[in-house]
C-alpha cells in the first residue's frame, strides 16, 4: 500500500492510495499549505493566521484556526487509517507540526534532488537525470486557486525555484549533447513565461543545435516584439548576441550559454565628509526611559542577550534581532530597558525605545512611531508602506542604532522593522512568541527562583528589613511565586508603611479573597496585568480560563479541560494552546509519563476564579465541576478493571451529568495515567468537597483506594481525599458515603499499622452501612474490622465478623472478598490451636484465589497452610507448603511478599537446627521491609532473627535485636507480637542464668497468651523445662 503525499507544485493536493481526497473550505486548504510548505518544522498560531488572512485577521481568528486544524486532523487520520505511511498533524511547544517523510512531500523531494543535482558536475549524466526528476514534479502552477497575499508571494517564489530547477537541467541536457528534449520542454514553458529571457535563451540555443534555425529566429522576433509592446524594452545583450550569431548562420557552440543574472541592488552609501548628512535625519540621541535603579535577577539572560548584540557585530552581517517573550508583571520591559543602557557603546548613533501597546495594531501605526523617534519628517505625508520603509531604511543606512519595541502585540507589528544594515539592532519584548520574525534570538522570561526573589525584595525594602523577620519574607515571596511585577508591588507597600511588620501584610495576602485587592499600589496591579490577556481571548478561551481557575487544581492535561467545557479532547486542546499563547497558562513537560501537562501561576489563578464567580452562573459552575469527578471518576474505575485482580468500588452513585463522547477518550487509558494524574485528581476531590459535592467526591475518592492508591502505597493521597469526603458526607449527613470512607481510611489506618485507628473506623462504618441497608459495604466494613482484630490476635472477636463476612459476601459474589475472610478464619484458628478448621477455611481461600488467578493471595493462604503444619510439628510437610508459597511469589517477582514467605521458611530451618541456611535469607528480607518502611515486616524480622540468634547461642545479639522487635511491636500497639518478643527475651534470660528476668517475662507474656485465647497459654510448663529453641511455639 503506497504512502500519503502531500503535492503543492500545481494545486494543493493530498494523495492517499494514489488517489486525492477533499481537502475542504479554501480557508481550510490555505491553513493546510501554510503547514506543508514548512512540513517537517513547526509553524505558530500567529504564522498560520498571517498566512491564512494577513494583515486583516477576524476577530474569533484563533477560535477558527483551531476549527480548521482540528478539521485536518482528522481528515488525515481517516486518510491514513488504512496502515500505510500517515501524514500527521501534531501540536509542538513551537506551534503545529505537519509530520511527513522527505519523499512524501513534493517539495521535499524537489529539495533532495537538487541538493543531489548540484554536488555534480554539469557534464555528469547522473545531474540530468535527478533534474529531470525534479523538472517532472511541476504539475502546474505552485498552490493554484489559493488566494491572498501569503499564497501569492509563495507561489511566486515557488515559480522562480522551479524556473531555476528547469535552466539547470538545459543545461544539463545541453552539456550531454540532447537538446532535442530540452526544445520540447522548454517551448511549454516559454508559452507560460514568454518575458522570461534565460527561458526564451535555452529554447533558441536548443533549437539551434537541433538545426531548426528559422524556429530559433521565429521565436527571437516575437519575444522581441512581446518585450517592446509589454515593457517597452529590446532584448537583453545574450540574446541578441545569439540573434546575430543565427543571422549569420555560424556553428553552434558546443556549450550552453551562462544564464544572465540580476544585478544585485547596491547598499546605499554611508554619508561622506563631503555631503555632512544633509538627507539624513538627525541623531536620535538616547530616547530610553530611566532603568530601574534595583533591577535584580535576570544574569543569564542579561549575558546571552549581550554576547548577541554587544560590540562591533561581524562585518556586512545584520544582527539577529532579540525578542524578549514572558508572561504579563514577568519583567520583560524592565529588562529591555536595561539591556539599551548597557548597551549604548555598542550604538553610539542613539537608543529609541517605542511602546507599541501589546495590540494587533496596523504594522504601519508601529512604523509611523519609530519613524517619528529617528526623527523622520513629514511621516504623514508618506502615503505608502514601501515609502515609510525606503525612509526607515535610510534613517539607518551607515548608522549604529539601538531600536527598542516595547509590547508588541504579533510579529507582524514588527517584522518589516528588522534592521537590514549590519549597524543596527532591534530588541523586541512580547507576551506573544513572534516566531517569524526572520533571524531572531529568542529569550524566554521565567518566574524568579525563591532565591531571586528574596535579593528582589531585599533591594525594594532593605537586607535588615528582611534579616528582622524572615519568617514572613518568605511567606511574602512565596505568595508572589517568583513573579516580578507582584514583588515590587509588595516591596512598594512595605516602603510605604516602615512602621508596619512584614507579617502583618503576609497575613492580609494570605487569605485568597482579597490577595489580588492586595496586589496593588500607585497604579501597579497584578490583576490589570492578567486583565490585558484575559480581555484579548474570544470566547470560547475566556470561558476555559474561568472554568479552570474556578476548579483550581495544581497541574493538569487536556482530558480536564474537555470535561469542564464538555467538548473533545483535541478541541480542549487548542483552547488551552491559546491560554498558553496568550501566557495565562503554562506548559509543563512531564517526561515520567511522556504527557503535556499545563499549570496556572498562583495569581493568574486567583484572577480566573474571580471572573468565574463574576461572569458565571453557580450552576454552569458547579455542573462543570460535576463533569470533571464524573469523567475522573470513569476513568479510574477503567483503570482499575484492567489491574490484576481489580476490586470494584464500594460506592457507585448515579451520575448527575452527562458527558460528551469525546471527553473520555481512549489515550488517557494509558499506562501511567494515574500516575500523572495523581496530584490532580486529588485536588478535584478536595474541590468538590469544598462545594458540596459529597456523593462526586466520595465516589472520586472510593474509586481511587484500589485503582490507585492501595496499588501504588500513595497514603498522603489516600489520607488528603478521604478526610475531604468524609468532612463533605457528614455535612450533608450521607450516611451511606461516610460509611464508605470511613472503610477507606479503616483500610489506610490498617495498611498504616495503625491498628486501633484502623478499628474504629472499620466498626464505625459497619454500623453506618448496616443502619443503611447497604449490605455489601457493611460486609466488607465486616471482613475488615475481623481482619484488623484478627492481626492483633483478638481472634475469639474476629472469627465471628469474618464467617459472617465470608458467607455474606461470596452470596453476594465478590469472590476475592470471601477469600479474604476465609484466609482470616484459617489464620485465627490456626492461632487458636484448631488446626482441622484452619485447614479447611484456608484450602478454601487457596481454591477461591486460585479460581481468580490472584497469586498473592493463593501465596498468603498456601503460607498459611504451612505454618498450620509447622505448629503440629510437622516440619517437612511445612516446609513443603511454605517452599510452594515462596516460589509463586519469586515467579512473579515479588521481593516484598517474599520477605513473608522467605520469613516462614526460616522459622521452619531454625527448627531443623539449619541455621546457616537461615541467616543470609532473613537479612535480605529485614533490609527489604526496612526500605519499604514496613513496619509490621520489620518487627516480626527482627524477632525472628533474634530467635535465630539465641538458637546459636549469640546471646547479646539476641538480646538486642529482641528488644529492638518488642519496641516495634509495642509502636504497632500489637499485644500479640509483644507477648511472644517477651516469651524469646524470657529464654535468652534464661540461657544466661537469670531465672528470675526469665519468669517475669513469662508471666506477663502468659497473660497475654491466656487473654487471647491462643495456643501459647498451654504451653507456659514447657517454657520453664526447655530453653533452647524447641520450646517455641508456633506462630508466623
Amino acid at each position: 500500500m503506497g504512502a500519503m503525499e502531500v503535492l503543492m507544485l500545481g494545486e494543493l493536493e493530498i494523495r492517499s492510495e494514489g488517489r486525492p481526497i477533499e481537502l475542504g473550505p479554501l480557508k481550510q486548504r490555505l491553513v493546510l499549505a501554510g503547514l506543508a510548505v514548512d512540513a517537517g518544522r513547526p509553524v505558530s498560531t500567529e504564522a498560520l493566521i498571517d498566512r491564512v488572512w494577513g494583515a486583516s485577521p477576524p476577530t474569533d481568528a484563533r477560535g477558527v484556526l483551531y476549527t480548521y486544524i482540528t478539521r485536518i486532523r482528522r481528515l488525515l487520520a481517516t486518510a491514513g487509517a488504512g496502515g500505510e505511511t500517515a501524514v500527521t498533524l501534531v501540536r509542538q511547544p513551537g506551534g503545529y507540526l505537519l509530520t511527513a517523510a522527505t519523499d512524501q512531500v513534493d517539495l521535499g523531494r524537489l529539495r533532495s534532488l537538487t541538493q543531489q543535482a548540484q554536488r555534480l558536475s554539469p557534464d555528469d549524466p547522473a545531474r540530468a537525470h535527478l533534474l529531470r526528476q525534479a523538472v517532472d514534479l511541476w504539475r502546474g502552477d505552485p498552490l493554484a486557486g489559493l488566494a491572498g497575499d501569503w499564497a501569492a508571494h509563495v507561489r511566486e517564489r515557488l515559480r522562480q525555484q522551479l524556473l531555476g530547477v528547469l535552466l539547470d537541467w538545459a543545461d544539463s541536457e545541453l552539456h550531454q549533447g540532447r537538446p532535442g528534449p530540452v526544445a520540447d520542454r522548454l517551448r511549454e514553458a516559454v508559452n507560460h513565461h514568454p518575458l522570461t529571457e534565460p527561458l526564451v535563451l535555452y529554447l533558441m540555443r536548443a533549437l539551434q543545435l537541433c538545426g531548426r534555425r528559422a524556429e530559433a529566429l521565429d521565436q527571437y522576433a516575437r519575444t522581441r516584439a512581446l518585450l517592446a509592446d509589454e515593457l517597452g524594452v529590446d532584448p537583453g545583450a545574450e540574446l541578441q548576441k545569439l540573434h546575430r550569431s543565427l543571422l549569420r548562420a555560424e556553428p553552434s557552440p558546443a556549450a550552453s550559454p551562462p544564464v544572465p543574472r540580476q544585478p544585485a541592488p547596491e547598499p546605499v552609501p554611508p554619508a561622506t565628509e563631503d555631503e555632512p548628512e544633509r538627507n539624513a535625519p538627525a541623531a536620535p540621541g538616547c530616547q530610553l526611559p530611566a532603568p530601574l535603579p534595583d533591577h535584580t535577577g535576570c544574569e543569564e539572560e542579561i549575558a546571552e542577550a549581550l554576547a548577541v548584540l554587544a560590540g562591533p557585530g561581524q562585518p556586512g552581517q545584520p544582527r539577529p534581532s532579540l525578542v524578549l517573550t514572558g508572561a504579563g508583571g514577568i519583567g520583560k520591559t524592565s529588562l529591555s530597558v536595561r539591556l539599551a543602557h548597557l548597551l549604548r557603546d555598542s550604538y553610539p548613533d542613539g537608543q529609541i525605545f517605542v511602546g507599541l501597546g501589546g495590540g494587533r495594531d496596523d504594522p504601519a501605526s508601529a512604523l509611523n512611531q519609530v519613524l517619528r523617534a529617528l526623527g523622520v519628517a513629514n511621516v504623514q505625508q508618506l502615503r505608502t508602506v514601501e515609502e515609510k520603509l525606503g525612509q526607515y531604511r535610510a534613517a539607518l543606512s551607515g548608522r549604529r542604532i539601538l531600536i527598542v519595541l516595547d509590547s508588541a502585540g504579533s510579529a507582524e507589528e514588527v517584522r518589516a522593522l528588522v534592521p537590514g544594515s549590519a549597524g543596527s539592532a532591534l530588541i523586541v519584548s512580547s507576551r506573544a512568541r513572534l516566531t517569524t520574525i526572520p533571524g531572531a534570538r529568542h529569550v524566554e522570561l521565567k518566574m524568579f527562583r525563591h532565591d531571586q526573589s528574596m535579593a528582589l525584595l531585599g533591594q525594594l525594602v532593605g537586607p535588615d528589613r528582611l534579616a528582622a523577620d524572615p519568617e514572613a519574607a518568605r511567606t511574602l515571596v512565596d505568595l508572589c511565586a517568583g513573579l516580578p511585577l507582584a514583588l515590587r508591588i509588595v516591596g512598594a507597600r512595605l516602603m510605604a508603611r516602615p512602621h508596619q511588620r512584614m507579617a502583618r501584610l503576609a497575613e492580609r495576602l494570605s487569605d485568597e479573597r482579597s490577595r489580588l485587592d492586595e496586589m496593588t499600589v500607585d497604579g501597579l496591579a497584578v490583576r490589570v496585568s492578567v486583565a490585558v490577556s484575559y480581555q484579548g481571548l474570544d470566547q470560547p478561551a475566556r470561558q476555559a480560563f474561568r472554568m479552570l481557575g474556578f476548579m483550581a487544581v495544581p497541574n493538569f492535561a487536556d482530558w480536564l479541560a474537555a470535561a469542564l467545557l464538555d467538548e473533545p479532547a483535541d478541541q480542549a486542546e487548542e483552547l488551552l494552546e491559546q491560554l498558553v499563547d496568550a501566557r495565562l497558562v503554562e506548559v509543563v513537560q512531564d517526561p515520567a509519563h511522556c504527557a503535556v501537562r499545563y499549570q496556572m501561576h498562583d495569581l493568574v489563578r486567583l484572577y480566573a476564579y474571580e471572573c468565574a464567580v463574576q461572569e458565571d452562573a453557580p450552576e454552569v459552575l458547579h455542573t462543570a465541576v460535576a463533569r470533571v469527578l464524573a469523567a475522573a471518576t470513569a476513568l479510574s474505575e477503567r483503570l482499575g478493571e484492567r489491574l490484576p485482580h481489580a476490586v470494584s468500588p464500594l460506592h457507585r452513585p448515579p451520575v448527575p451529568v452527562s458527558l460528551g463522547p469525546g471527553v473520555l477518550a481512549v489515550d488517557h487509558l494509558r499506562p501511567g495515567w494515574l500516575d500523572a494524574e495523581g496530584l490532580c485528581l486529588v485536588a478535584a476531590v478536595e474541590r468538590a468537597a469544598e462545594l458540596g459535592m459529597d456523593e462526586a467526591a466520595c465516589a472520586l475518592a472510593d474509586a481511587l483506594v484500589f485503582a490507585s492508591f492501595a496499588v501504588r502505597n500513595d497514603f498522603v493521597g489516600w489520607g488528603r481525599t478521604h478526610a475531604a469526603a468524609l468532612g463533605v458526607a457528614r455535612r450533608a449527613g450521607n450516611r451511606v458515603a461516610q460509611g464508605v470512607i470511613e472503610c477507606g481510611i479503616a483500610l489506610l489506618r490498617y495498611k498504616e499499622d495503625r491498628f486501633g485507628e484502623a478499628e474504629g473506623y472499620f466498626a464505625s462504618a459497619t454500623a453506618l452501612l448496616e443502619e443503611a441497608g447497604h449490605e455489601a459495604g457493611s460486609a466488607a466494613a465486616r471482613n475488615g474490622l475481623g481482619t484488623v482484630l484478627r492481626e492483633v490476635g483478638r481472634h475469639r472477636e474476629a472469627i465471628p465478623l469474618l464467617a459472617a463476612a465470608a458467607d455474606t459476601l461470596a452470596r453476594l459474589g465478590d469472590e476475592n472478598g470471601a477469600a479474604h475472610a476465609r484466609y482470616g478464619l484459617g489464620h485465627c484458628h490456626r492461632e487458636l490451636g484448631e488446626d482441622a478448621a484452619a485447614i479447611e477455611n484456608l484450602t478454601q481461600a487457596v481454591d477461591r484465589y486460585r479460581r481468580l488467578g490472584h497469586w498473592r493471595g493463593e501465596a498468603i493462604a498456601t503460607r498459611g497452610i504451612g505454618l498450620v503444619h509447622r505448629a503440629l510439628g510437622d516440619l517437612d510437610e511445612a516446609q513443603r507448603w511454605c517452599s510452594r508459597a515462596h516460589d509463586l511469589v519469586v515467579a512473579h517477582d515479588d521481593s516484598h511478599m517474599s520477605c513473608y514467605t522467605t520469613q516462614a521458611l526460616a522459622k521452619i530451618w531454625i527448627r531443623q537446627g539449619r541455621t546457616d541456611r537461615a541467616r543470609e535469607p532473613l537479612h535480605r528480607a529485614l533490609l527489604t521491609c526496612e526500605r519499604l518502611h514496613d513496619r509490621l515486616g520489620v518487627a516480626l524480622l527482627r524477632r525472628t532473627v533474634g530467635e535465630l540468634q539465641l538458637a546459636t547461642g549469640e546471646l547479646e545479639a539476641a538480646s538486642d535485636m529482641l528488644e529492638l522487635a518488642y519496641k516495634n511491636w509495642r509502636e504497632l500497639d500489637h499485644d500479640l507480637g509483644q507477648a511472644r518478643t517477651l516469651r524469646d527475651l524470657g529464654m535468652v534470660h534464661a540461657r544466661r542464668g537469670d531465672r528470675s528476668a526469665a519468669h517475669l517475662a513469662w508471666a506477663e507474656a502468659l497473660v497475654v497468651f491466656e487473654r487471647l485465647g491462643t495456643r501459647e497459654a498451654g504451653e507456659a510448663l514447657g517454657w520453664h523445662v526447655s530453653c533452647g529453641p524447641g520450646c517455641d511455639a508456633a506462630d508466623r
